[in-house]
C-alpha cells in the first residue's frame, strides 16, 4: 500500500542520522540500481576517497552527509573538502558529484549558494539530494524490494483483522507518551478533511482505518476505566496543538500523530493497522486537526 510506504519513508528518512543514514541511502541505491550503483565504505589508510556511493553508468559520487543539526560553516566546510577530494580521486571517473543530506525542512541559503558555487568547476555538474530526490528512488523499486526495506504493509485485509488485543497494545503505547491535555473533547463535522487539505494519501488511510471504529469504541466504552477514552483524546489534542504551535500541520502533523501513537515501530502489519483505526477513529471522534469554518452539507 504506497500510503503507508509513504508514511514509513519519511519516518525511516527523519530519523536515521550519520551513517544509519548512509546505510538507508545505498541501501536503496543498490537495489534501486543493481550492478551499476556501488556503495563505498572506508578501507585502512585510504579511506573512502571521498565517496559513499558511485553510480557507474553516469559517473556519479555521491556524497551523504546527516547531521542532527546542520552547522552552515562546518557544512560548507565538509562541502569544499569532500568535492576537492572527489576530483582528486576519482576525476577521470565523475562528471557529477551528488551531495546527499536529510535536512527535510530546507538547507540554510549559504549552504545552498555554496553548491550553485561548485556547479560546473571541474566541469563537474554539482546537484543536492534530500527527502524528495530519494522518495523517488525508493517508489522507483519493486512491490517486493520495498517490502524488503520497509518491512511489509498493511493491506485492507489486514484492517478486517484488527483485534481488541491490537487495539489495547495501541492505546498502552499513546497512554505513555506525555502530552499536554486540552479541554472538552467534541464531535468532528463533517467537510474537515477538506478543511485540513489533507493528501488524497492520508485520506485514504483514514478511510481504512474508519473500517474499525465501531471495535474502538466498543473497547473504549466496555473498559474498566471508563475515562480512558477521553484521556487518550485529550492526549492526542494536546499533541495536535503543541504541533500547531510549532506550524506543523496537514499531512506533517498526521506523520506526527501517526509516529505518537507507535506507528513505525510496531513491527507487524496487525499492530500497524491497528495504530492507524485508533487514528482515524481520534480523527473522527475528536477535535484533532481544524474543524471547518463553516458545517459542509451533504
Amino acid at each position: 500500500m504506497r500510503e503507508w510506504y509513504e508514511l514509513k519513508f519519511s519516518h525511516m528518512f527523519r530519523s536515521k542520522l550519520a551513517t544509519e543514514f548512509q546505510d538507508f541511502f545505498t541501501s536503496i541505491m543498490e537495489l534501486r540500481y543493481p550492478s551499476d550503483f556501488q556503495k563505498v565504505k572506508p578501507y585502512g589508510n585510504s579511506g573512502d576517497k571521498k565517496c559513499d556511493g558511485y553510480l557507474q553508468t553516469l559517473k556519479r559520487v555521491y556524497q551523504v552527509y546527516a547531521p542532527e543539526k546542520m552547522q552552515v560553516k562546518e557544512t560548507n566546510d565538509k562541502i569544499e573538502e569532500d568535492f576537492k577530494g572527489a576530483v582528486k580521486h576519482w576525476a577521470k571517473n565523475m562528471t557529477s558529484w551528488v551531495f546527499v543530506h536529510n535536512q527535510w525542512r530546507g538547507v540554510p541559503a549559504d549552504v545552498l549558494q555554496k553548491l550553485l558555487k561548485l556547479n560546473g568547476r571541474n566541469q563537474v555538474l554539482v546537484s543536492h539530494w534530500c527527502e524528495g530526490e530519494l522518495r523517488n528512488e525508493f517508489f522507483g523499486l519493486s512491490p517486493a524490494d520495498q517490502s524488503l526495506l520497509l518491512g511489509p504493509a498493511p493491506t485492507s485485509q489486514s484492517f478486517m483483522h484488527v483485534q481488541m488485543k491490537d487495539i489495547i497494545h495501541v492505546v498502552n503505547v499513546i497512554a505513555q507518551q506525555e502530552a499536554g491535555l486540552s479541554g472538552e473533547i467534541v464531535t468532528v463535522p463533517s467537510g474537515k478533511l477538506k478543511a485540513n487539505a489533507l493528501s488524497t494519501e492520508v485520506q485514504h488511510l483514514l478511510m481504512l482505518g474508519s473500517r474499525k471504529s465501531k471495535l474502538i469504541k466498543k473497547f473504549f466504552g466496555e473498559w474498566h476505566d471508563p475515562q480512558l477514552g477521553d484521556r487518550i483524546a485529550q492526549a492526542f489534542r494536546g499533541k495536535y496543538e503543541q504541533l500547531r504551535s510549532q506550524g506543523i500541520v496537514g499531512d506533517e502533523a498526521y506523520f506526527e500523530l501517526w509516529k505518537f501513537a507507535g506507528g513505525g515501530s510496531q513491527g507487524s502489519v496487525p499492530k500497524e493497522a491497528a495504530v492507524l483505526s485508533v487514528l482515524a477513529f481520534l480523527f473522527e471522534e475528536c477535535e484533532i486537526f481544524e474543524t471547518p469554518a463553516v458545517e459542509t452539507r451533504n
